[in-house]
């Protein structure tokens, strides 16, 4: 079963790939779509669906942490009881994808082929991406085969070069695709290549197998050289440690924390994501607004408020919204999705923006 990861911060891009990619992949190749949501309601999987495919959603998590059980299950039923051929898996805007591809180089599924690791980044955004997110949000480039240099048509000359040349920076062996609304051929990831960031987190856990065979012939089992007892074997290569990686891979300690609406909090110490807190909230919307109410709604929202999205209805049409970083996209849509929207950031004032839309859409 071929997999292929799509990873990218909140806003870039992914699900517009993903939906593309599922309708130029061809009826030959039986698909589905395992989407990852950190807010506890999902929006993307209500996009993604009318493609004639499964669509697996896991939310209120990410795969790189709470969820990645979830995700090998899903896997083994997708290939065993539906019998699909290629998942693509699209990841939480703030998932890290270090831990992701560990988990999926020491699973015990079989028979799975990673395809190339894409990320998606936003040409207009990058710099005020990197400067407020640090090493959380480059390690979605380091830890990539291929970057989309994503809504080209909506950046200036000098913000796409400066993209280019920072992510050049970063990873200098991914391959870039320049696009606008996510549209690349879909051989660059449905083609038969493999990922080299797989094949290279491959070697360095058969190079870390074999120092670890090799330590344990030197000390007698169970005890270290000082007569302590240690177990069957020596090990420095455990779920929270690692080896420098071959050649452009690079191991960074990141951590941010999670709170969802309950407010509950990772206090687990290995915590990938400790270091960025990011909040998420469900707001139950009205019916009644307009679009002049709600862009001004949305205007208004301080720069803590990185991303929402959702459905709703005004005076009888339904739209889905899509809000980046002070950009808004209210775009027609069908289907009986719950007139709600997800706002994700980091420490927003979750009763003032609850009482302003409640205003904006009554």
């Amino acid at each position: 079963m071929k997999i292929n990861l799509l990873f990218g911060f909140l806003g870039s891009g992914k699900t517009t790939l993903a939906k593309h990619l599922l309708e130029q992949r061809g009826s030959t190749v039986k698909t589905a779509i395992i989407v990852n949501e950190f807010g506890e309601v999902g929006v993307d999987g209500d996009i993604l669906r009318g493609q004639n495919i499964d669509v697996v959603e896991l939310n209120s998590g990410c795969l790189c942490c709470t969820l990645r059980g979830s995700l090998m299950m899903a896997l083994e039923e997708l290939r065993d009881k539906s019998k699909v051929e290629r998942v693509i898996v699209e990841a939480t805007g703030i998932s890290q994808p270090r831990e992701l591809l560990d988990e999926l180089v020491e699973s015990s599924v079989k028979g799975l082929k990673i395809g190339p690791m894409v990320t998606v980044v936003d040409c207009a955004k990058f710099n005020k991406l990197q400067s407020m997110l640090g090493d959380f949000y480059l390690d979605q480039i380091e830890f990539a085969d291929i970057v989309i240099a994503n809504k080209v048509d909506l950046a200036t000359p000098d913000q796409i070069e400066s993209a280019t040349r920072h992510i050049r920076e970063i990873n200098s062996n991914a391959k870039i695709f320049f696009a606008e609304q996510c549209r690349v051929p879909p051989e660059v990831l449905f083609g038969e290549a493999q990922s080299l960031i797989i094949q290279q987190l491959q070697e360095e856990m058969m190079s870390t197998l074999k120092v670890e065979t090799s330590q344990a012939h030197v000390y007698p089992k169970g005890n270290d050289h000082n007569g302590q007892n240690i177990g069957p074997h020596l090990s420095y290569h455990n779920e929270h440690e690692h080896q420098q990686p071959p050649s452009h891979v690079h191991v960074h300690e990141h951590q941010h924390q999670h709170q969802h609406e309950h407010e509950h909090e990772h206090e687990n110490e290995h915590d990938p994501h400790a270091k960025v807190p990011v909040q998420s909230f469900v707001v139950t919307v009205g019916r009644n607004g307009s679009k002049g109410t709600l862009e001004k709604f949305f205007q208004s929202l301080p720069d803590k408020v990185w991303r929402a999205k959702g459905f709703i209805d005004l005076q009888g049409e339904k739209f889905l919204i899509q809000f980046s970083l002070g950009q808004l996209e209210m775009t027609l849509a069908n289907g009986d999705a719950v007139d709600t929207l997800v706002f994700i950031g980091q420490d927003m004032d979750r009763a003032q923006i609850e009482a302003q839309i409640v205003v904006a859409t009554r």
